[in-house]
């Protein structure tokens, strides 16, 4: 379902079973000439810039919850649009909920700036936090559900200072044709927000805000990403009915 010019999202069905990676066992490919002259102009616009192996997705079928993926380099996905690669960096984003007054409270969801020294969209607001996966060893062919989880966790501690005890739900697939990522989306409940003091814990993130999930429509607009208001409408948050 198409809901911007460069976003498609799809609401994961549980009844399609749990989400899963499976990596083709090619290594990486190595930087083209192109790719490796304009990787050095980004590094010298952005000294946070360093390579590493990624997942690139290949594909997504819907109807298995199932992707498939192989290794790539994060110096591949970086250097376009203006060498086109083919990489969509595979990521994870977290939809973070915490009520106030108990379970049949007001919802709220956090919500992150990036940072200006990210690599896209910095000054925007997001859900998440949110990262890209990183390839596992050369013997491992498959992710799990439980895999994504446990680097998300990661994530969510780095960047906004919170402890997730539980295991997120997969909600939604996020395809985002601008920055070249495709997004697993998990939805956390953390319980009161009183207790859910989050702040920027790295420089990833610039500030982070708990938004009413009844004021999601007042954020729907140019400074949030597209990916973000797309999230807005799967999950129900929005309704242009």
């Amino acid at each position: 379902m198409s809901l911007f010019s460069s976003i498609d999202a799809y609401e994961l069905d549980p009844r399609a079973g749990e989400v899963r990676v499976r990596v083709a066992r090619e290594s990486a490919p190595a930087l083209s000439p192109a790719a490796e002259s304009e990787w050095s102009r980004q590094k010298r616009r952005n000294d946070r810039l360093h390579d590493g192996p990624i997942l690139s997705v290949v594909s997504f079928d819907p109807g298995r919850n199932e992707i498939a993926a192989r290794r790539d380099g994060y110096a591949r996905l970086v250097v376009q649009p203006r060498v086109q690669t083919g990489v969509r960096q595979l990521s994870v984003t977290a939809v973070l909920i915490a009520y106030e007054g108990g379970r049949n409270g007001r919802a709220f969801a956090l919500m992150g700036r990036r940072s200006p020294g990210t690599r896209i969209y910095g000054g925007l607001w997001e859900l998440g936090p949110s990262g890209g996966l990183p390839a596992p060893a050369p013997c491992i062919d498959t992710l799990t559900a439980a895999d994504l989880h446990r680097h998300l966790a990661d994530e969510i501690a780095e960047e906004a200072g919170l402890t997730v005890r539980t295991e997120g739900v997969p909600v939604a697939y996020i395809r985002d044709r601008v920055a070249h990522s495709d997004d697993v989306v998990l939805r956390y409940t953390l319980g009161e927000l009183r207790e859910a003091a989050a702040s920027p814990a790295n420089w990833e993130y610039s500030e982070v805000v708990w938004m009413p999930i009844d004021c999601a429509a007042a954020w729907d607009n140019e400074d949030t990403i597209a990916a973000t208001r797309a999230l807005f409408r799967v999950l129900g948050w929005i309704d242009e009915t």
